[in-house]
């Protein structure tokens, strides 16, 4: 990737600021080679040529606006990705945490097309078969490039449901017919329930914002996902997320990240790593991040 001159830089920086203030998305915190990398290909595609022909580009067809942001907010997902972590929230975390607080409340952060939050709400609802019912709330973010309507349909190919259990699919989801454009017309489509749907809250807006505005109005959570979203910031940012996401998470309650993202030793402080070798960490309480005792 070739380097940049002070042009060059001067009208991205434009660029960026041109999408953070019609889109609330600042890239300008993102990692600087995967932006650059995605912003060359769509310049590359439109045909033209410059970062300050591309700006004037996209001033005038907000539809290519929507087809960079969705290229550079990579939504990679399928249900239960990463089987062990959802064995181990199923088995060790949500229950724990649904005995300890009398509800589980749930944000799932970067959600792509709802697939983590809706895998979540089925480990949620099974675990109420079993135990005492408590109250289940889920939310589940993303930024605003169309991913999120998809999201409320809750339809999905089979292809994205290879990690489902089959006491899953058979209890919370119904097999549907693909319509005429569907991408996926030659593979099967489910749709998930919509017992599930009822316990999912599924919203658009960038992350930092959204963060931001939580802990404003003090509105906190005891279990916490933000997998494979940090590993396109900058180490700056990330240290301001994971920050924010302690600010509003309950004491002993849980933060998971993506197997190849870290915490950052400022931020380990904050937390234990009650599985060792998986990123699933829990927030210390402050008698026992000091040191005075256990929590």
């Amino acid at each position: 990737m070739m380097t940049l001159s002070a042009y060059d830089r001067e009208w991205l920086k434009r660029l960026l600021a041109y999408i953070n203030e019609t889109r609330g998305i600042d890239f300008s915190m993102y990692r600087h080679a995967t932006v650059q990398r995605k912003l060359e290909l769509r310049i590359e595609a439109t045909k033209t040529g410059h970062y300050r022909h591309y700006l004037e580009h996209i001033k005038s067809r907000p539809e290519e606006l929507d087809s960079l942001i969705t290229a550079l907010t990579i939504k990679v997902s399928t249900f239960f990705r990463n089987p062990l972590v959802f064995e181990l929230l199923g088995a060790f975390v949500l229950p724990e945490l649904a005995a300890e607080f009398g509800f589980l409340k749930v944000w799932s952060l970067g959600c792509a097309h709802g697939q983590e939050p809706y895998s979540v709400a089925m480990l949620a609802l099974d675990l109420m078969k079993r135990e005492k019912p408590v109250d289940i709330k889920i939310l589940g973010t993303d930024v605003c490039d169309g991913a999120i309507g998809r999201s409320f349909e809750g339809t999905y190919p089979e292809s994205e449901l290879s990690d489902v259990k089959k006491k899953f699919l058979e209890s919370f989801f119904e097999r549907v017919a693909p319509g005429p454009d569907q991408r996926h017309a030659q593979e099967g489509m489910f749709r998930v329930s919509n017992e599930i749907k009822s316990i999912v809250r599924l919203e658009c807006g960038d992350m930092l914002s959204r963060l931001k505005q939580s802990r404003a109005k003090e509105d906190r959570y005891n279990l916490i996902l933000c997998r494979n979203v940090l590993i396109y910031m900058n180490r700056f940012l990330q240290s301001e997320v994971v920050r924010l996401i302690s600010d509003i998470l309950h004491e002993n309650g849980y933060l998971v990240i993506g197997e190849s993202e870290m915490l950052h030793e400022a931020s380990r402080e904050f937390f234990t790593q009650p599985f060792p070798g998986i990123k699933i960490f829990r927030k210390k309480s402050p008698l026992k991040k000091e040191g005075q005792g256990p929590s």
